[in-house]
């Protein structure tokens, strides 16, 4: 069996199962009814319990995160960041927002191209910018699809990496992430908070199998 023809499987898997499966019991909330697990219809309330809780969960795993309501903000709040890290060198992606974000910070940071980079001159990048395409409200986690742009060593070897989010990409579940993933995405990266590790006498250390910083642009816009 094709790997192509493996993933498709899996995913239908997936979904055909959080499909059948029964609803969840749970406790009242703004998005259900009758603590019974039936979502309500779509709104507002819905959208801003989700993005509450998408951020406290990002700063509950040591993530940070800058509301941003336009691309000129976002680049207004990635140069303060790049500032404030010391960062001289900087990799984005290929999505275009990220290429757009990235000509409007200045002149004093060197921003380079994943395609023109070696391996060696991506690690020495300070930062990497990139954009996420689905947030998971329950554990602050970033959800990378490589179908949608070429990102995945830039959230994994710079030291801090940046990621641009949409607050209507905010999902509630691993579940409701899962079922919008993309069949053709061969690679897929779930980030929650920075690198940690503890495998040397169970001494917890951050940074030594990818960033030490994740901070999340969530954009409020279009």
């Amino acid at each position: 069996m094709r790997s192509g023809d493996a993933r498709r499987e899996i995913l239908h898997a997936i979904r055909t199962n959080l499909e059948s499966s029964p609803p969840v019991q749970s406790s009242p909330s703004p998005e259900r009814r009758g603590g019974q697990g039936v979502r309500t219809p779509e709104g507002r309330g819905g959208q801003e319990v989700r993005i509450k809780r998408f951020t406290e969960q990002l700063a509950a795993v040591g993530a940070q995160c800058t509301t941003v309501r336009s691309e000129t903000e976002a680049a207004a709040a990635l140069a303060r960041i790049l500032a404030d890290a010391g960062a001289r060198r900087v990799v984005g992606s290929d999505a275009p927002l990220v290429q757009r974000i990235l000509a409007a910070v200045g002149n004093d940071i060197v921003i380079d191209r994943l395609e023109r980079l070696s391996r060696d001159e991506l690690f020495a990048c300070d930062a990497g910018v990139t954009t996420a395409q689905w947030g998971i409200a329950d554990t602050g986690t970033l959800v990378l699809e490589s179908a949608r742009e070429r990102s995945r060593l830039l959230s994994l070897v710079p030291p801090i990496h940046v990621a641009v989010l949409s607050v209507r990409c905010i999902c509630e579940s691993l579940g409701d992430a899962l079922a919008r993933l993309s069949v053709a995405s061969h690679a897929i990266t779930f980030i929650t908070g920075p690198s940690r590790t503890s495998d040397i006498e169970l001494t917890l250390v951050v940074g030594v199998h990818g960033p030490q910083t994740v901070h999340v642009l969530l954009m409020e816009g279009p």
